[in-house]
């Protein structure tokens, strides 16, 4: 039974970074809009913003080809995304990134941080980056003082979250918290067009909202709905930590899309995995303990080059004993670390290494700390013999300038011999996971024939046709860039309706 029904131009679940920009842009183009939110505030995390050929990237002189960009994500995807997808953010997302933007100028945030290409290409890497980040943003003291509580990354993503909710309110776009969508209304027996969502208020009436030119689905992933990511990604099975993904993420706006036969990206689907988590202590592991220094699994054994994209460590992590390792150094790491040229996510350059919290989890103990590697062996509970073979192995390989065991590059080669000497326990995260419902080019929804749902689209992380297999990370930050990139497009699209 329906409490009450209201009409807008377009209708989007989900204020994420992909629902707002959905929401600004169709308001932009004079629509009236209503935005759905399961929870009680807008949803962000993390801020790694990526484009091609932005402003900010062009001030820098950060250039990137767009046809090596579209290869490599197809590449990553083993070809199975959609490449006509994939090219509309390779299209669009310079001029969105500008958008967004000059929204966080407006609003009188600052920009602290610009991606260098130093900072993003470490050159003779395994699989190299691409320049694709673009901007870390300062809030104002009036964004810090009102911006919701919880959000994971600290004052950029503060900064983002009030540029676009305050823009939001200032375009008139009609947000309704706590009230989460939990049905979709098709025509003609599921044959039509998606009229309207029916949501549901915590006394359980429900309400039908029209969407007359549309409706938006950005309702986030599936992370934290176990029969889904178990369906869908079955080697999150072996992950620990479920970093970034809300409780509130269970998949609702790909369950409504499938119910009215929408299909869904081919399983399984591609996660979002980094070797952030520390086994032994929550949160993230600081920038140094995640350099490749050398790895060792739980009986001691160095199993796999350290070098290479965090969804790859994450691959060889998951195949070890308790799907877990060993990051060992020594004392020599401030120069050393830094030498590795490590880039994005493990910079000691940037934003990302946050030197305070290393020597909190030293003195902690969750990091390990001795003057003796039998000392360290034994805090980490490894025999110790085999410990001292394989830093001695490793050792003569740095010496010489070569691994003969795994080819890793030679700059990431570096002795343990110089006390105190450092371990940390790490273990797999999953950020977010990155398979959709089937969309074209103009982010309508499509159903297993490829035909469109007349009146649904998707965007951001309800979204597919464009990733497969490992996310990818040589392209820094795309799946930020996708979200606001396609939540802006989604929003131009349904008001041509």
């Amino acid at each position: 039974q329906i409490a009450s029904t209201e009409k807008a131009d377009v209708i989007i679940v989900g204020a994420g970074m992909s629902g707002l920009c959905a929401a600004i842009s169709a308001a932009e183009e004079g629509g009236k809009v209503i935005v759905l939110e399961k929870t009680n505030t807008v949803n962000f995390r993390g801020y790694d913003y990526a484009a091609v050929n932005s402003r900010v990237q062009q001030q820098v002189g950060n250039h990137l080809d767009p046809v090596d960009v579209t290869r490599e994500i197809m590449r990553f995807g083993a070809y199975k995304p959609n490449q006509k997808v994939v090219m509309q953010w390779v299209k669009h997302s310079g001029h969105v990134n500008d958008w967004l933007l000059d929204m966080a100028l407006n609003k009188g945030c600052k920009v602290q941080h610009i991606w260098t290409y130093d900072e993003m290409v470490a050159e003779g890497a395994t699989l190299p980056t691409r320049p694709s980040m673009t901007f870390v943003l300062e809030p104002t003291q009036e964004a810090i003082e009102k911006a919701p509580k919880g959000m994971i990354g600290g004052k950029p993503v503060i900064a983002m979250a009030y540029t676009l909710l305050s823009t939001a309110q200032d375009k008139g776009v009609d947000l309704r918290f706590k009230l989460p969508a939990v049905q979709l209304v098709r025509e003609d027996d599921n044959k039509g067009r998606v009229t309207a969502v029916i949501a549901k208020d915590k006394e359980g009436k429900y309400y039908k909202f029209i969407g007359e030119k549309g409706i938006i689905l950005c309702a986030g992933d599936y992370g934290h709905d176990k029969e889904m990511l178990h369906y869908y990604i079955p080697s999150a099975d072996t992950v620990k930590i479920n970093l970034y993904p809300s409780k509130a993420n269970t998949g609702d706006g790909h369950k409504m899309g499938m119910w009215v036969g929408a299909a869904i990206d081919e399983g399984p689907h591609a996660p979002m995995y980094f070797d952030f988590g520390m086994v032994n202590a929550p949160g993230l592991a600081d920038s140094v303990m995640r350099q490749p220094w050398l790895s060792l699994n739980n009986y001691g054994e160095r199993f796999a080059n350290e070098d290479v994209p965090y969804p790859f460590i994450a691959n060889s992590v998951r195949q070890e004993p308790d799907y877990s390792k060993w990051n060992i150094w020594d004392s020599k790491w401030p120069t050393e670390a830094p030498a590795m040229h490590q880039t994005a996510c493990k910079s000691l350059k940037s934003v990302y290494h946050d030197p305070k919290r290393l020597q909190k989890l030293i003195d902690d103990g969750v990091v390990k700390s001795a003057d003796s590697l039998k000392e360290l062996a034994r805090q980490m509970n490894l025999p110790y013999e085999k410990v001292k073979a394989e830093v001695e192995r490793y050792n003569e390989m740095a010496r010489k300038g070569f691994d003969d065991d795994f080819y890793k590059r030679k700059e990431c080669l570096t002795t343990i011999e110089k006390p105190p000497f450092y371990a940390a326990h790490i273990s797999i995260a999953l950020l977010v996971t990155l398979g959709g419902l089937k969309i074209n080019e103009n982010m309508q929804v499509l159903d297993k024939e490829k035909h469109v749902i007349p009146g649904l689209y998707a965007a951001g992380n309800n979204s597919g046709s464009f990733y497969a297999n490992d996310y990818c990370m040589t392209i820094m930050g795309n799946s930020h860039g996708r979200a606001y990139t396609f939540g802006y497009l989604a929003g131009k699209q349904v008001m041509k309706e």
